[in-house]
Parts: structure tokens; C-alpha cells; sequence
């Protein structure tokens, strides 16, 4: 979850000491934290930015409640006062200033420099986006082992309702699997008979059509999801994949052995992945070619340039793509190590910002290196 005042001052090293907070202000996440004594910083803030200041703008304590107002009306939800800079204390106008407009505020005492605290929250963030890639991933493969169960689509279903933590229907013409609220199901009913590619949000549910047009298998229903964030749209537009171009490997009415059903599932997931628009996240491993491919790309350009992409990459996923723990990995600089997976990228014309590419390069190496 995104960063809260609870959450620094949590590190004891920082010294953080809340001067107000409600429940509510206290609750508000940062999703970054700026410095700036700017007597009008909100040009250059963001929604969920928080500022952390030591108050030389101010020519006098009336110079505080207009510029807390303009904060607020920036989305602002904290700011940090460093102390022992130009006063002694956090002022007691911009302690009221602060209640009167919602916005929590910390006192920084002067022994801690602010980007340590920028640094606290940038840790925070990177902690947290690279634990929803390895959810996603793990989730992704759970699924897939789910389709080749005896129970096939019902499993599935029960897989990712208990993965998302919501519940989770398909809804077919001739009935449906799981339950969803009866204006959800009429909903989807509507978008069957249409007969169009569609999705739409009913009663809090997100419904999403199954199959190509003029020939849906049905609809995927998902309750009210927390997060709802693109970790969870991820495993959702995976079971979709799965569930509309690969049904006869999910009902559990089909026979086969389970390898049979997994090599059911690759041949269309290819070429959903082809058709796709775009393409959802991958679910299974890379087949040895294309693995292959991606490797020996890699290492010819290491022989001809001795720039250890393929080492640099390992470690950066090994880490979940945080730069810092793969440099304390490799024992080189964190610059070194972004610089190298940018030219990674440029070299395999992949987008390693992205979780789909990040997935097919973990694919592609797994297969070799075990990560």
C-alpha cells in the first residue's frame, strides 16, 4: 500500500514527529515527497505530493494560511516542517493552518536532512510496485495450474476470487458459473446479445465479454476489488484470455491428460498474445525459442561489448527490478546498473518499464539461469 504518516514516522531513524493529524489526514497516502520554500510550489506538485519545508517564504505568519490553502486545493496531503533552520519550533499558524484544511504535518528536526525522507518514500514505493510484479507473477502461474484441473473454468474462478479477494463470475448464455448480484448478471446478458466486444462497470463489478465478436463464450464478472489496482486488471485480462480461446482445455467436461490441456493452453495463448490489443500479461513460460532468442541477443552483444547485460538483468530481477539492491548484488553503482538495463531494452527493442516485458525477460532467463 502507498506510503502514510504512520508509515514514516514508523522509521525511528528519521525522527518524525506528527504535530496534527486526524484519522482521515493521517490515512491520505504520499506518493511522493517534494522540498520547496517557494512561496507558490503547486505548480510544480502533483495529486498525493507531499512538501516538506522550513518556512523562508514566509515574511510573516500571515503568509501561512494562504499558502497551506493553495496546498490543499493542490492535493497536498502532508507537509514536514524542519525545525532549527529559521525557527525553533513548527509555528502555530501553520499548525492551524493544517487542521483547518486536512493536511497532515510532520515536525523534521534538524539532524535529519529532507532527502532522507524523500528517499523513505521512494523506498517505500519501490518496495511496493515490485511486490504487486511478483504477485502478479505468482498469481498469473496459479491460474494457469488452476486450467488444468479436473474442474477446469470453476477453478479457475475460485483461484482468482480468492487471489483478488472478491468474488468472481462468468456468465454464459445458458447459466453461469459463481453468482454475481442479479442487475450484474442482466448487465451481461445484454452485453452477450449484442454480441460485441465490450466492458463496463455495473453496481461497483467490472464486466468484461469473453471470445472474439459475434461469438462470446460470456462474461467475466468481478466484484469490488481492493486494490484495484493494474496488478489485479493483469490476472483479470488473464483469465479472460484463457477463458475465451482456450475453453475446451478449461470445462472439466473435456478429455485429455493434463499435458495435453497445457499444450492447449500455449497454442492459443500465442496467439492471443499476437492478436491482442493490447496484449495481457504473459501466463505460462516462453517456449525454447523464443527464450533462446532473447538470450543469444543478449550475449552477443556482451561479447562484442563486454557491457554484462545479461548479469546486470539477472540480479535487477533477482531483486525485483530495484536498482540499489542489484548494484549491493553485483558491487557496482545503481547508475551503472539503470544505465544497463535501459541499454537492455534499446538491445532486445523491449520496454523493461513495463510488466509484460519484465515478465517475458524473467521467463527467458528462468529457463536457463533457475532465478
Amino acid at each position: 500500500m502507498p506510503i502514510t504518516v504512520a508509515d514514516l514516522t514508523s522509521h525511528a531513524q528519521l525522527g518524525l514527529r506528527i504535530v496534527w493529524a486526524d484519522e482521515r489526514a493521517a490515512a491520505r497516502p504520499w506518493s511522493w515527497v517534494h522540498s520547496s520554500d517557494l512561496a507558490d510550489p503547486t505548480p510544480f506538485l502533483g495529486e498525493g505530493d507531499a512538501l516538506l519545508t522550513t518556512g523562508t517564504q514566509w515574511s510573516n505568519d500571515d503568509d501561512i494560511e494562504p499558502w497551506v490553502a493553495r496546498l490543499a486545493a493542490a492535493g497536498v496531503p502532508g507537509v514536514g516542517f524542519g525545525t532549527e533552520v529559521i525557527r525553533d519550533g513548527t509555528p502555530e499558524a501553520l499548525v492551524e493552518a493544517c487542521e483547518r484544511h486536512g493536511i497532515a504535518l510532520l515536525e523534521v528536526p534538524y539532524r535529519t536532512p529532507f532527502i532522507a525522507v524523500t528517499r523513505a518514500v521512494a523506498d517505500a514505493d519501490a518496495r511496493e510496485r515490485y511486490a504487486r510484479v511478483r504477485w502478479t507473477l505468482e498469481t498469473q502461474r496459479a491460474l494457469a495450474l488452476a486450467a488444468l484441473r479436473r474442474e477446469g473454468v470453476a477453478a479457475v474462478l475460485a483461484e482468482l476470487a480468492r487471489r483478488i479477494e472478491a468474488p468472481v463470475a462468468l456468465v454464459e448464455a445458458a447459466g453461469a458459473h459463481g453468482e454475481a448480484p442479479e442487475t450484474v448478471a442482466d448487465a451481461a446478458h445484454r452485453m452477450l446479445a449484442a454480441g460485441r466486444r465490450a466492458a463496463r462497470t455495473v453496481d461497483g463489478w467490472s464486466l468484461q465479454t469473453v471470445g472474439a465478436p459475434g461469438s462470446l463464450a460470456g462474461v467475466l464478472a468481478v466484484g469490488p476489488t481492493t486494490p484495484d489496482d493494474d496488478a489485479v486488471r493483469a490476472v483479470v485480462t488473464s483469465v479472460v484470455a484463457m477463458a475465451g480461446l482456450a475453453p475446451r482445455a478449461l470445462h472439466s467436461s473435456e478429455s485429455g491428460d493434463a499435458g495435453e490441456r497445457l499444450e492447449h493452453l500455449r497454442t492459443h495463448l500465442a496467439r492471443l498474445l499476437a492478436e491482442s490489443d493490447p496484449a495481457p500479461p504473459l501466463l505460462l513460460e516462453l517456449g525454447d525459442e523464443t527464450a533462446a532468442d532473447l538470450l543469444a541477443t543478449l550475449r552477443a552483444h556482451d561479447s562484442s561489448t563486454g557491457e554484462q547485460l545479461e548479469a546486470t538483468l539477472t540480479a535487477w530481477l533477482q531483486e525485483d527490478a530495484v536498482a540499489e539492491a542489484a548494484a549491493l548484488r553485483l558491487g557496482i553503482h545503481r547508475h551503472t546498473v539503470r544505465a544497463r538495463v535501459r541499454r537492455a531494452g534499446d538491445v532486445l527493442d523491449r520496454d523493461l518499464s513495463s510488466l509484460a516485458a519484465r515478465a517475458e525477460l524473467w521467463a527467458a532467463l528462468h529457463a536457463e539461469a533457475r532465478l
